[in-house]
């Protein structure tokens, strides 16, 4: 009986330690940057604040530096931050770039004039928008998903970088892919595609207008 008792003890000290939550105030931030495939939830508030939990919870460096909120694992456990999950919870939000494998959600609909995302690394961003202007930028197989509507998106991709696109109803876009990516998007009126050294693209939405340009490969389709 003793010895299911300190097995339990231990047991609930051990789910105790896994659970422990840390919560810092950050201060007044309008960038995220997310390294070291950290899962972050982004979270709409009325205050700025970031929530970490699940491992090495002792190990995350948050800095907020001009604005910037970077979070990042300590150099000694750099790339381990898999099961290391943190909810940031912002007042407003201009750009959203992940790194290094990094997984970010926004948990909600934003809904602005304009948002920035940028993904490298493969790092992967997905998020819903009710938006008047989208900038995407995804590299080094970087991956963005976005949903909802925007009147227009401007989307480079280069090195491998991937937007899925289609759920994301747009008026007007303008894509440009450099040494391989792939892009899935749809348009409504026009559309604007340069392609150079690889790539494909896939229009949806039929628009009015397809403007095209490839060099050194690339496939442009514009689906029913």
């Amino acid at each position: 009986m003793k010895n299911v008792l300190v097995i339990g003890f231990l047991f609930l000290s051990l789910v105790g330690v896994s659970q422990r939550i840390v919560d810092k105030s950050v201060g007044d931030f309008n960038e995220v940057k997310v390294y070291d495939l950290i899962e972050v939830n982004l979270i709409k508030s009325d205050e700025n604040k970031v929530l970490v939990k699940g491992d090495n919870v002792d190990d995350i460096q948050i800095i907020n530096k001009n604005g910037v909120l970077k979070i990042k694992m300590e150099l000694d456990k750099k790339f381990h931050g898999e099961n290391t999950f943190v909810e940031v919870y912002f007042k407003n939000i201009d750009l959203i770039d992940g790194n290094e494998g990094a997984r970010i959600t926004v948990n909600e609909t934003l809904s602005q004039e304009k948002i920035e995302l940028k993904t490298q690394e493969g790092a992967k961003i997905k998020v819903g928008l009710d938006v008047h202007h989208l900038v995407v930028r995804c590299v080094t197989g970087g991956i963005v998903e976005a949903s909802g509507k925007t009147i227009n998106q401007e989307v480079v991709l280069n090195t491998g970088g991937v937007f899925e696109g289609k759920p994301l109803r747009s008026e007007k876009a303008s894509i440009k892919i450099t040494a391989a990516g792939e892009a899935e998007m749809y348009v409504s009126e026009a559309v604007d595609i340069n392609i150079k050294a690889g790539g494909d693209v896939y229009v949806y939405g039929n628009p009015r207008s397809v403007n095209k340009n490839t060099f050194a490969g690339g496939r442009v389709k514009v689906m029913d």
